[in-house]
């Protein structure tokens, strides 16, 4: 029993919170961080995952680190690819997939997303698989010998030749397994390529092809739909002078021998694999780039060890509303922070991926956000291996559950994985698991635990002599009941989860298994699975689901189906072509080829004259499609090139605000597809559809092509039928009572939001109300924004005006904390009162801590959001301070609990709209005392 006794202290090590002016990084944006979290756990032996989010002034940065030590014998590195050819792309989480070895990875080079080539040279156990695009490119390349010693270098094709032994010939190849629309090129295809040569360029107007069996040329015909590779052989494909030299010096008959010399010389290499650029070279970092993606995206980047005894593998998030992405520059002091001493960027932006087998686990999951929110098909990639034998002695444990927290009498599953000592997935034997309860009681049922009395607690698990521990707290008395969503509008045939949580009087909450609830579907609406997934019928309807647990009770509304509207399906002459920048040529025109009627749209684009971001655009006629109510969704049939380009939309309100829509992150299919994007919550009522339009923002993506549109559509939501019950939950906030004062350090302190536009007699006489409850029953008033000048000549006592900036206060027991979100968010305010909250916090004394806000709690970033709040448990955790955060510029006085954080929204006086002044002006008394803070809204006419 001592054993698993121990393992309680260790609860949290996994994960290290550091506040403060963190020095780990002192470059660009990151010598000006406030907060940084670190988690890492090694996946393999001598293979460690890390991942390090950093808050800076510029937003957050998000790594995701793949670090290998290559002294580990069974450690290596692998090239990733399409098992069925280099001419196809997939998923990085598919390519891991190819080999049970692969613990982790990385995607790899830049590529044509129209097309089916690295830019880079690939190589795989000493064979040529690709070369570079282009013989006169020098480009940076990771490689790794086959003595597992890495190193990166330029690579170049010194010379590739086709050797005629009859004619003594030789014949200048200029790449192997690469597309061309070259006008003199000869290209050489493997059976690696796939099973067939690429169709003929549409910029060529002919070509020819030589097959070549066993060293001897079989046939030589003319380029068109591709030419099956042999097996055992190669087929050349030359166009322009090339085709010439072809037919005048081979025959059918000719004996040939291909050979080719790469610096560094491919034959040597376990691997290797092209990059954009040094971003590190010899400890500094390089500012000379083979190709400069400038601005902030999400990167990927290699690095290695002076010592060449390690590898890094990282990827950085950006492009979201929380991560930011980094420049070249930053990328690469970073990758010396972390220890690189030589470093190239792999291709970024919407390709960045990592997978990850985690530790315990059997699967392999993406570890980064993706910034088109899934997986772009990729060319090919970086694989990290661990060949080491599993073994029969348990290395570690690791304890999970979904969430921490728990209702009383009600179960949760306890997941358990284990690993053995080379950190290789090892199956559980759930006969041998042994569990231990603290600080709560309860029942272990296999692998779950039903509590039956409230509390906080630590569950423990020992297995084979190996010990985790997770803690929960479980809750009773629920207060309220959540359900997400509130509302469905759903349509046919769909599926959408329902999550229900339920919350006790102090704000901690707990989802609740359906199973454990009371639940009533109209047979009409379909039906809610064990898993909490909503299956809607297949007939559009409306209805309510109610959903109860106790006396607490929640109704649904829901409504299925849609009415679909065309509103331009490009039968007729709609809008006119423009581009940008003025380098980019194309047209608009109506199309013969069409996917519903005579014609669609199509707009034709020339995006390889600039580097610079580019974009191609049908402009509507007559100012845009206009729409006088707001449709839920807009939709199109697209016809994709597989250009990857993204398909962007133009809104432009009633009041002029723009409002730009990503139709479609990446063209990256070909043929029709219909395509629906949502029309965002902050367009409100009517607006036009302005343009839609085709954008590039990658200078390597440069094609010349065509997108066609048919069947713009509008989707409408069926409207509700029906009324929705009031439901009858009285939510009772144990805070909210009068209390006496019990010491000396006690005191009441009198709350209200902004006072201002005082102009008439009735305010006079609810200002002097103010300031008479304020003088004879308080010691203390906080007032948010702004007092008009006639009440602050009346108050006496001690008053806080939260009107901006940032500034502390102390008063007897309590702290008084003024942050100033007036701008929007803290960090979009003012990023240094992070760093002065975050440091002051730390050596905070008091009983209670009433922090506040000028304006209502409102952070466009979630991840700050989060920061905000888990500092606030945190402090409460340690510390069993009473905290309390009061926001002004609200219409009436509320106070919503949440994990033991009391969250007050103060009344404005006067309201915008004409208010009864004897029933609604109100006011808020909190009486303050050592052992909890309780408060009151109270009429401000109460009869005295």
């Amino acid at each position: 029993m001592q054993k698993w006794k121990k393992t309680l202290i260790s609860f949290g090590l996994g994960c290290s919170l550091i506040f403060g002016n963190i020095q780990t990084f002192v470059y660009a944006d990151w010598n000006n961080s406030v907060y940084q979290e670190k988690n890492e756990e090694y996946i393999a032996k001598g293979v460690k995952h890390e991942q390090i989010l950093k808050f800076t002034d510029s937003g957050w940065v998000n790594l995701n680190i793949i670090r290998m030590n290559l002294n580990e014998e069974d450690n290596g590195l692998d090239l990733l690819f399409h098992q069925n050819g280099l001419n196809q792309k997939a998923r990085l989480s598919e390519l891991v997939n190819q080999s049970e070895n692969v613990v982790g990875a990385v995607n790899g080079d830049f590529f044509n997303m129209k097309g089916a080539a690295t830019l880079g040279p690939m190589v795989k156990d000493g064979e040529l698989l690709t070369t570079t695009a282009n013989t006169g490119d020098a480009v940076p390349t990771f490689n790794l010998t086959k003595d597992n010693i890495p190193f990166i270098e330029n690579w170049t094709n010194s010379k590739m030749t086709l050797a005629n032994k009859n004619t003594l010939f030789d014949f200048e190849v200029f790449a192997v397994n690469k597309e061309t629309a070259y006008e003199h090129a000869a290209i050489l295809y493997t059976p690696k390529w796939g099973e067939r040569t690429p169709p003929i360029s549409k910029n060529l107007s002919s070509g020819i092809e030589m097959v070549i069996e066993n060293d001897v040329v079989t046939e030589i015909v003319s380029a068109g739909e591709g030419k099956y590779i042999p097996a055992d052989g190669y087929v050349i494909f030359a166009a322009g002078t090339k085709a010439a030299e072809i037919g005048s010096n081979f025959v059918v008959g000719d004996s040939v021998r291909f050979s080719a010399i790469t610096n560094p010389n491919f034959e040597n290499l376990s691997m290797s694999v092209g990059s954009g650029s040094f971003i590190v070279k010899e400890g500094f970092v390089e500012s000379n780039y083979h190709i400069n993606i400038s601005g902030k995206h999400p990167r990927t980047a290699l690095g290695i060890s002076k010592d060449k005894t390690q590898v890094f593998l990282v990827t950085i998030d950006g492009r979201t509303a929380s991560y930011t992405g980094v420049t070249q520059e930053e990328l690469g002091r970073i990758m010396i922070e972390l220890g690189a001493y030589d470093a190239i960027n792999l291709d970024g932006g919407g390709s960045t991926d990592m997978v990850v087998r985690s530790l315990g686990e059997e699967s392999k999951k993406v570890v980064n956000n993706l910034s088109e929110g899934s997986e772009r098909r990729i060319m090919n990639g970086i694989g990290v291996i661990s060949k080491a034998s599993k073994s029969n002695n348990i290395g570690g444990i690791k304890l999970e559950v979904k969430e921490n927290n728990m209702l009383i009498n009600t179960s949760k599953e306890l997941i358990i994985k284990a690993y053995d000592e080379n950190y290789n997935p090892v199956k559980i034997d759930l006969s041998k698991v042994k569990w231990h309860i603290s600080g709560v009681d309860g029942e272990f049922y296999n692998n779950t635990f039903k509590a039956t009395t409230k509390g906080v607690g630590v569950i423990a698990v020992e297995y084979e002599g190996k010990y985790d521990n997770a803690p929960i707290r479980v809750i009773e008395n629920a207060s309220r009941l959540e359900v997400y969503p509130s509302k469905i509008n759903i349509g046919k045939n769909k599926q959408k989860y329902i999550t229900v949580k339920v919350t006790d009087q102090d704000g901690y909450g707990a989802t609740v298994d359906l199973n454990s609830l009371n639940i009533d579907i109209p047979t009409n609406l379909g039906v809610i699975d064990n898993e909490g997934l909503f299956h809607s019928s297949d007939q559009s309807g409306s209805g309510v689901i109610k959903i109860s647990y106790g006396n607490l009770m929640k109704y649904i509304p829901v409504v299925i189906g849609s009415k679909e509207m065309v509103i331009d399906d490009f039968e007729n002459s709609n809008g006119t072509f423009i581009s940008y920048p003025a380098e980019v040529t194309g047209s608009y025109t109506l199309s013969n080829f069409s996917k519903v009627g005579k014609s669609s749209g199509e707009i034709s684009y020339d995006f390889t004259t600039t580097d610079a971001t580019r974009g191609a655009y049908l402009l509507f006629d007559n100012g845009g499609i206009r729409f006088n109510q707001k449709p839920e969704k807009l939709g199109t049939w697209i016809y994709g090139n597989m250009s990857g380009h993204m398909v962007k939309a133009k809104l432009v309100g009633e009041n002029g605000n723009i409002q730009n829509i990503t139709i479609a992150p990446s063209v990256d299919w070909e043929g029709w597809k219909f395509v629906e994007m949502s029309v965002p919550a902050s367009v409100k009522g009517s607006f036009q559809l302005e343009r839609i339009y085709i954008v590039e923002t990658n200078s390597l993506s440069k094609d010349i092509g065509k997108i066609y549109f048919d069947q713009l559509t509008a989707f409408y939501p069926n409207r509700f039928e029906g009324s929705i019950p009031m439901t009858q939950n009285t939510i009772v906030e144990s805070r909210n009572k009068k209390s006496e004062l019990k010491g000396e350090a006690s005191f009441r302190l009198f709350v209200h939001g902004d006072v201002s536009e005082v102009d008439t007699i009735q305010d006079d006489v609810a200002v002097d109300k103010i300031a008479n409850i304020a003088n004879d029953k308080a010691e203390m008033n906080i007032f948010t924004q702004f007092i008009d000048e006639t009440l602050k000549g009346q108050l006496n006592n001690k008053t806080l005006v939260v009107s901006g900036g940032y500034v502390s206060n102390r008063y007897k027991n309590s702290m008084f904390i003024n942050l100033d979100n007036s701008s929007g968010s803290l960090r979009e305010t003012n990023f240094e009162q992070w760093r002065w909250f975050l440091n002051m916090i730390q050596g905070v004394d008091s009983k209670n801590i009433f922090i506040t806000l000028p304006k209502a709690l409102v952070f466009k970033d979630t991840l700050e959001e989060k920061l905000f709040k888990d500092t606030l448990k945190k402090l409460k955790k340690e510390k069993n301070i009473d905290i309390w955060v009061l926001t002004g510029g609200h219409n009436d006085f509320n106070v919503y609990s949440e994990d033991g954080i009391r969250y007050v929204a103060l009344k404005s006086y006067p309201r915008v709209n004409d208010q009864d002044i004897a029933n609604e002006l109100k006011y808020m008394m909190f009486t303050v005392n050592d052992d909890g803070v309780t408060y009151e809204i109270l009429p401000l006419n109460a009869e005295e």
